[in-house]
Parts: C-alpha cells; sequence; structure tokens
C-alpha cells in the first residue's frame, strides 16, 4: 500500500538573522555557511565531486544523477545547474534526487533563495515549479536544459527506499553524491545504518561523495557500505571535510528480491534508439513528448487526420482531481498527477490553456461529507495553493453566477483546449507524426518490433526498436496487449452558443457533470460557446449523437446552474462522443507488458499462497510498453503516467514511489487474478 499520506508533512520553521539568513530553531543549525552559502557549496560539493571535469567529458544524450540528503533550501540544486548549464553536452540529462522531511513553505523558499542574486534565473524557475501542496512521497520538476529535479518528501533512508524498484542494475544510478543537512550533532537520526545502506544501494559503480562533515558515525557508516574515504580541506573555518568514491562489488543479475519481481523485466544495456507511438490522443502525445525531450527518436502513428482525433478530440477538457480523505494508491496518484499537470502543461502548452481556476462543487450530503474529509486530512484552508473550501456566496462570487451548494477552489486548475495540448506537444524536431495512418498488426523479430502500417490504401512495414500502445481500447485489436482488462466507456459532450445568462460564468465548474466557460473554440464558427457534460455509459461503443444524451447532459448542468441550463436548452445542441478506456480500479496503465503465457509458469505458485515470494522474474515482450487507462481524467493523468513510462525506457529514476509504479503497471491485474486463483487474463 502506497504511504504518500501516512504520515503528516511538518513544513520547516523558520528564524531569519538580521543580515536575512535562515535558521531552524528545531536544529538549532544554520542552512548555509554565514560566510558565503553559495560558496560553500561549489567547494564542498562540486568542487570534490570533480564535477566541471566530469561534465565536460560526457557523451551526448547520457545521463548524470546526483543524490542528496536535505533539499534545505535548494541551494545545493541551483547552483549544480547553473555548473551543468555551464559544462555539460546540451543533450545530456541531469537528474538530482534529492530527500527533505522538512521542506521549507514556498514563501519561505522565495525569501531564502532571494539572498542570491546570480541565481535570480533558475531561482524564479524552482519556485515556479516547487509543488503547490507538498504531500509526502515523490515530486518530479522539470525545467529547461534537460534538468530533472525528484523531491522526495520523507525521512532519508526511508524516502531512498522508496524509490528502490528491487532492481540492482535500475536503482544503482546515482553518479555523484551531495551529503547535506544538519550536522550530525544536531541531528543525528538522519545519519543511520539505513541512510548508509540505501546510499550504497543507489550508488553506481565508481560513484563519488562528498560532505561538509567528519564525524566519526559519517565515516564509519559510509566505510561500512564500500566507500574509501579521504579528508580535505573543508570551506572557510572548517578545517576538513570528507570526499569518497564508491568500490563495492558489482550488483548481481538477479535477486534475491524483497518481494515477488512480477514488475521487473530483465534490465536491458541500452535504450531503444527507435521508438514508435500508436495513437495521439492526450496519452500518445505526452509519452512521445516525454521522450523526444529525453532526446529520444520517436514516430507517432494516428488512424484519425489530426492529433487528438478520439477521446480526447472535445472542444475544451477540465483539468480536476477527486481528491481523497484516505491514504492509497488512488488518492496518492490524484494528488501527485494534477500538480504535474499544471507544470507540465504551463510549461509546454501555455497558449492552450486557461488555468484561471476551478470549481468542484458538492452537490448532495455525502459529497459534502468527502470534502469536508478531504478538507481535514489534507488541512486545507483559504491560503491553500492545492484547493481551498468554499462557502456557496463565496462560490457564486468566484463563478460570476448565482450558486447555492459548497466546494473546492482550485485556484490553479481550470480548462483547455484538448486538440490543441495534442498538437503542441507533438510539434517536437524529435518526433515524426504519421497521421491517417493506422496499424495494422505488430510483431517482434528478433529484439526489433515490425509495424504494419496503411495510409491511403498503401501497406507499409516499419521497424523500431520499441512500441508504445497508447491507443485506448484499440489496444485490445493486438494479441500481444489483448488480455489487459480495458473496459470502453462511451461519452457525450454537448456544445452550446453562449446566452446573455451564460456568459456571466468565468470559470469552470464540476459536480455531477462540468461546464467550462464560453470561449470561441471551433472553427470556422468563432461564436463563443460552452462544452458541458458529458455522459458516462459503460461498455456501450455506438458514436451516434442521442438527442436523449443532450438532455441527459441538460438535466446534469440544470443541477448545478439551473438559469444557464435554462437559457441553453432553447437552441439546437451539437455534440461529439467518444470512447474513454477505464481499468477496473480506475487508474491508469503505464509501464511493460509480460509474455502472457508465461505468467502461469512463474507465478502460478500465488494461487495457493498470494503474499508468497517467488524470487523470479517473468519474461517481458522486450520493450512493449502501454499508457492507457486513462479514463474520464485523461488530461490530469496522462503526464504523469508518461514521466514514468519514460523514465522506464529511459532506466532513469522513478518520477514517483514503487508503491505507486506497482499500481500504474500493466500486469498488476494479471497478478491480482492469479492471487485470487484465476485465469491471468
Amino acid at each position: 500500500m502506497s504511504e504518500q499520506q501516512h504520515t503528516p508533512v511538518i513544513l520547516a520553521q523558520l528564524e531569519w538573522k538580521e543580515d536575512g539568513q535562515p535558521v531552524s530553531p528545531a536544529f538549532d543549525d544554520i542552512y548555509f555557511s554565514t560566510a558565503s552559502g553559495l560558496e560553500e557549496t561549489r567547494h564542498v560539493f562540486l568542487k570534490h565531486n570533480h564535477l566541471s571535469e566530469r561534465w565536460a567529458n560526457l557523451a551526448d544524450n547520457a545521463t548524470f544523477s546526483i543524490g542528496e540528503t536535505g533539499f534545505g533550501t535548494g541551494l545545493n540544486f541551483l547552483a549544480a545547474w547553473q555548473l551543468w548549464r555551464q559544462t555539460a553536452p546540451a543533450t545530456a540529462q541531469l537528474h538530482f534526487v534529492s530527500v527533505e522531511k522538512f521542506p521549507l513553505a514556498p514563501h519561505d523558499l522565495r525569501r531564502a533563495l532571494a539572498l542570491w542574486p546570480e541565481l535570480r534565473e533558475l531561482s524564479e524557475q524552482l519556485i515556479a515549479q516547487y509543488p503547490t501542496y507538498l504531500a509526502s512521497g515523490v515530486h518530479r520538476l522539470n525545467f529547461a536544459g534537460n534538468v530533472h529535479l525528484t523531491l522526495i518528501i520523507d525521512e532519508a533512508s526511508r524516502g531512498f527506499e522508496r524509490i528502490q524498484l528491487d532492481d540492482p542494475h535500475r536503482d544503482s544510478l546515482v553518479n555523484a553524491w551531495f551529503l547535506d543537512g544538519f550536522a550530525p550533532a544536531k541531528n543525528p537520526e538522519m545519519w543511520s545504518d539505513d541512510l548508509f545502506r540505501a546510499i550504497a544501494q543507489l550508488s553506481a559503480q565508481e560513484s563519488t561523495l562528498a560532505t561538509f562533515t567528519c564525524a566519526g558515525i559519517v565515516k564509519r557508516g559510509l566505510k561500512a557500505v564500500g566507500f574509501a574515504l579521504e579528508k580535505v580541506p573543508g570551506f572557510g573555518r572548517k578545517r576538513e571535510m570528507l570526499r569518497g568514491r564508491f568500490s563495492a562489488a558489482t550488483p548481481a543479475e538477479q535477486g534475491p528480491h524483497r518481494t515477488t519481481p512480477w514488475h521487473l523485466p530483465v534490465t536491458n544495456t541500452e535504450p531503444p534508439a527507435t521508438i514508435a507511438v500508436i495513437g495521439a490522443g492526450i496519452a500518445g502525445a505526452t509519452a512521445a513528448r516525454a521522450l523526444a525531450d529525453r532526446n529520444f527518436q520517436v514516430a507517432v502513428f494516428e488512424q484519425g487526420n489530426e492529433p487528438g482525433s478520439g477521446a480526447s478530440g472535445n472542444d475544451q477538457g477540465i483539468l480536476y482531481a477527486k481528491l481523497s480523505p484516505k491514504p492509497g494508491p488512488n488518492g496518492d496518484f490524484n494528488l501527485l498527477a494534477l500538480q504535474f499537470a499544471q507544470r507540465f502543461y504551463r510549461s509546454h502548452c501555455p497558449d492552450a490553456i486557461h488555468f484561471d481556476g476551478l470549481l468542484q462543487l458538492a452537490e448532495t450530503e455525502k459529497e459534502q461529507q468527502l470534502q469536508q474529509q478531504v478538507i481535514d486530512h489534507l488541512e486545507l484552508d483559504s491560503n491553500s495553493l492545492l484547493a481551498q473550501p468554499v462557502s456557496a456566496p463565496q462560490a457564486s462570487e468566484l463563478a460570476g453566477v448565482d450558486l447555492n451548494i459548497p466546494g473546492l477552489y482550485f485556484p490553479e486548475a481550470g480548462w483547455l483546449r484538448p486538440k490543441q495540448v495534442c498538437s503542441t506537444l507533438l510539434n517536437h524536431p524529435n518526433i515524426q507524426f504519421h497521421p491517417e495512418t493506422p496499424v495494422l498488426g505488430i510483431q517482434q523479430t528478433a529484439a526489433r518490433w515490425e509495424l504494419e502500417t496503411e495510409n491511403r490504401g498503401k501497406k507499409t512495414s516499419h521497424q523500431f526498436d520499441a512500441i508504445i500502445l497508447c491507443s485506448a481500447n484499440f489496444n485490445r485489436q493486438f494479441p500481444n496487449t489483448a488480455p489487459l482488462p480495458l473496459q470502453p466507456i462511451r461519452g457525450q459532450v454537448s456544445f452550446a452558443r453562449a446566452t446573455p445568462v451564460s456568459q456571466a460564468l468565468n470559470i469552470a465548474l464540476c459536480g455531477e457533470g462540468y461546464i467550462a466557460p464560453a470561449a470561441p473554440v471551433s472553427e470556422p464558427d468563432k461564436t463563443p460557446q460552452h462544452s458541458f457534460g458529458a455522459t458516462f455509459k459503460l461498455k456501450q461503443t455506438d458514436l451516434e449523437i442521442r438527442e436523449e444524451e443532450h438532455q441527459e447532459n441538460l438535466a446534469t448542468l440544470a443541477s448545478l446552474l439551473p438559469q444557464i441550463a435554462e437559457s441553453l436548452s432553447h437552441q439546437q445542441l451539437r455534440g461529439r462522443t467518444a470512447l474513454r478506456a477505464a481499468t477496473p480500479d480506475y487508474l491508469p496503465m503505464a509501464g511493460p507488458v509480460a509474455e502472457w503465457a508465461q505468467l502461469e509458469n512463474t507465478y502460478g505458485a500465488l494461487r495457493k499462497n498470494r503474499k508468497q515470494r517467488i524470487d523470479r522474474r517473468t519474461p517481458y515482450q522486450q520493450n512493449l510498453y502501454v499508457l492507457a487507462g486513462l479514463g474520464s481524467r485523461g488530461f490530469t493523468y496522462a503526464p504523469l503516467a508518461a514521466e514514468v513510462l519514460a523514465a522506464w525506457i529511459s532506466k532513469e529514476v522513478m518520477p514517483v514511489s514503487e508503491d505507486l509504479v506497482k499500481a500504474l503497471h500493466p500486469m498488476r491485474f494479471a497478478i491480482r487474478n492469479l492471487g485470487k486463483n484465476k485465469a491471468p487474463h
């Protein structure tokens, strides 16, 4: 079970010295040197990990990973980022992985970083990407220039353990360590044997480390796990510091695993050079863009004539998440995915979004009780950047129309233009887009994949190293992924021209249904219109427009906005239908696909005891991946799910905890079925 929300996060409580420097009263310690924190970072962590020289000698498209204890103000990250921009190849990727038990509130982060004017450009980018809600767990922040920050809010050793996949080759990623944090005398709990073991498990061969401290507990702990250490001159008045190099034995090819490794394919040594993405909806667009941003060459095949031709092709889409008062994968993923999506679209599609607020209204007493539980659990108040509880009068003022029910106000959510989002994401030099080119079949040949496509009656064969299936319910037409439990859900959205009454609505609303503010979204008609709906017809697959579903959408809208619904009802409504693809647990699938015929042979014993550990990996279909099952929250779920998929393919640190990697894994249903003594598919 996921632990994202199990442990309440305690924000750092700071005191500020006269010169503006932050101090932690809890640890009676400073965050950085009173002489010069930036110069101390450069001396201790950058110089003694030899980063300038190492980065200047990186190969094109190389990946370099840094691990850090104690994110604090982010000063070490910013200094490393600055040096990276000055020395590393333009195509190289930097992954900076940092743990922090007591994160700074956003306003404290801004105040602390104001001390370093020369880092202002980078500081502003960090502040803009910093999580609006600092939930316990893993947060991925991406920046220009191939720089990725994985910020883990947790105690240090547990935080590092949570990003391990139980695969020595995948987990041993960190090339250099910044062992920072408060001094061992002030914070002995962090500098534990568990932390040193986690550092060793995450260290690549010849990984280096640097730390300001020479405390005995640190030297003994690091030596015990395989680091050769030396003392070197410290910064300023500190006479000595430590640097070291990891020299442990090469990790074993296989196990022993902590748990049954059903989620792990055999690790390939080289990432694929060419990748095919099937489907150009939001799943395919985000997957292709995540990989293109990592310098993969991607070809996207779409049976429609443009991106977003299927379920992602409505004129307006709502960005929202269903927050949960309970710990667990669904609530955790919704919380993290919403924040990641907000950051993602602002960075990649600023012209296609209208994130000027969204109201999630509680129409029933049960929904009001549920929202109150969310408010209590997440400690939301009128200052929360994630979501704020609002009364009916407050909701009315925000929306510009009369509302008689309370709700949650998401100040940084809103609506977007789906087709424009998909097109913008695919506009990248590393992406080739092939419209009106359905994929007729896929077949594995040796270590590659062969695709057969058709365009204007002409059939063509293509060869790729890897395939990602992002074609929603159409994934089931391929035998390789046919057993995945995707279920079609028909949805019809209604479009209506704005009226004088309806034009007063100025933000998106959702409850049992949704409505977006009036906007000129359709070509060639530029008349402002509303999108509202949508119906939810499980296992229905026809696509004709139904008048009764227009009436259903109007009735749903009337429960929220009776006057607006009445004003829209006197016109001929237009509409659009599409099929969503949902999973049994309503979480998306993002990851590799196993050999279906081998699952029973490998894990059949789970039928008798689903909790037993079977220390074997099952064969996987090499370099076959899927991103599907986004349901009705595709635009919220897709960016983070695509980031998980990109991490699988590029073999980088995961953007979510191991718990959520497994919760999103396509093979989770097969393993659950075996545990219930059912067929795996």
